[in-house]
């Protein structure tokens, strides 16, 4: 049963103590991203959600340190952190939309606010992150049906499927909670989605039980403990679950349109030859695309190897095929580093691709640099694109 919080009636320096106001940005550590979505041989992905709005508890329970780690930061750090986390695993190019709106701050003025810190908009990552900047501190109530009912109107925002992500500890929730978010679910019906992140210390497992609850109602979210996202592949895996859904891979039919059976229509397939089960991009060609190497690297991390896993299976598929793998950049920095970067990192994919067991002979290597771009570069998500490694067929 969800707690009712009683507010004390206390001095005003007794009122501050309660509240817990943190005064110290938040750190966010080192991290790299896994890729989401990977199509492979034998699953596929298709986008389910539209929107993503976050309802992030910034109350005074949250200022409290987190024992689930050594770091010393709050419950308040983790939920940031978490959605920090959350961001840099969203896809450069997913059409999407974003939002979020904390409760029990209100800069730390108000024992009850909730205020909207980034209102429903097309997803970047800057965005995204300077409304994440917006939640400076944790104090104050717990109002998270004031939150949940509040939200309702960003939401008519949304366009498609909504997703709401809820990151709280669960504790001191008010009576009303469950049902105002049982009042959403009823207004937005199958497009709307409850998605929870328990951020709790041992004692807190009221509260997990709470976002579970909340969870259930929309019958098609899920709540998961923060220690199970904080992973790279644990969050990839969560992002997976949040905006697509999961299917298994259809044979490709070849027909007079789709000559090699990959899925684009030869009146757009610049690469005609793809052999059956490669990953291809919108253009056809066999080809890895937002391939992360980090700055001035040219080492594949463990987080993107999965996406080579497609090209070890296909080489071994077709034993007699020879391929060259051609490095790209984008625009950043001068062209002539661009151009020796690119050559070391399509080495470094072949080196990747013998240590997996593929003969060195069928692999040949060729930088081009920032000199074939697929997408502007005047954009994050075009950027991203023309960051790749795609593989020509020498010979089959």
């Amino acid at each position: 049963m969800l707690k009712k919080i009683i507010i004390p009636i206390a001095s005003i320096t007794g009122l501050a103590l309660l509240s817990g106001c943190a005064t110290e940005p938040t750190s966010y550590p080192n991290f790299t991203a896994a890729p989401v979505a990977q199509a492979t041989s034998t699953a596929q992905f298709k986008q389910k959600t539209n929107t993503v709005f976050v309802v992030l508890d910034a109350s005074s329970s949250t200022n409290v340190t987190y024992d689930g780690n050594d770091s010393g930061d709050s419950k308040f750090d983790v939920e940031k952190q978490t959605l920090y986390r959350l961001n840099k695993t969203i896809p450069a190019n997913i059409n999407l939309s974003t939002g979020i709106q904390s409760f029990g701050s209100g800069h730390c003025l108000d024992w009850s606010s909730t205020k909207v810190d980034q209102g429903v908009t097309r997803h970047s990552a800057k965005n995204f992150q300077a409304g994440l900047d917006q939640v400076q501190c944790a104090s104050g109530g717990s109002p998270m049906n004031k939150a949940i009912a509040e939200s309702s109107a960003e939401l008519e925002k949304a366009n498609g499927n909504i997703a709401l992500l809820i990151l709280s500890d669960g504790q001191q929730i008010p009576d009303g909670t469950l049902a105002e978010a049982q009042a959403l679910e009823d207004k937005f019906g199958q497009r709307l989605c409850i998605y929870s992140i328990w951020v709790g210390n041992s004692y807190d497992t009221s509260g997990q039980v709470v976002l579970q609850e909340l969870s259930n109602i929309s019958n098609c979210g899920n709540s998961v403990n923060v220690a199970d996202v904080t992973s790279s592949t644990g969050m990839a895996g969560f992002v997976e679950g949040l905006l697509y859904t999961k299917m298994a891979a259809t044979s490709h039919v070849v027909t007079s349109r789709d000559s090699d059976g990959d899925g684009v229509d030869d009146a757009y397939d610049k690469c005609k030859n793809t052999p059956a089960g490669a990953v291809v991009n919108s253009q056809g060609c066999w080809s890895y695309n937002s391939v992360d190497f980090g700055f001035d690297s040219t080492k594949i991390t463990p987080a993107f190897e999965p996406l080579f896993k497609n090209a070890v299976e296909t080489l071994k598929k077709n034993p007699n095929m020879t391929v060259q793998l051609e490095g790209h950049t984008d625009s950043t920095g001068p062209e002539a580093y661009n151009m020796g970067l690119s050559e070391r990192r399509a080495q470094a994919v072949k080196n990747h691709l013998v240590e997996q067991g593929i003969d060195a002979s069928r692999l040949t290597t060729k930088g081009f640099g920032e000199t074939n771009p697929i997408a502007p570069n005047d954009t994050a998500e075009g950027r991203a694109k023309n960051r790749r490694v795609g593989f020509s067929i020498t010979a089959r």
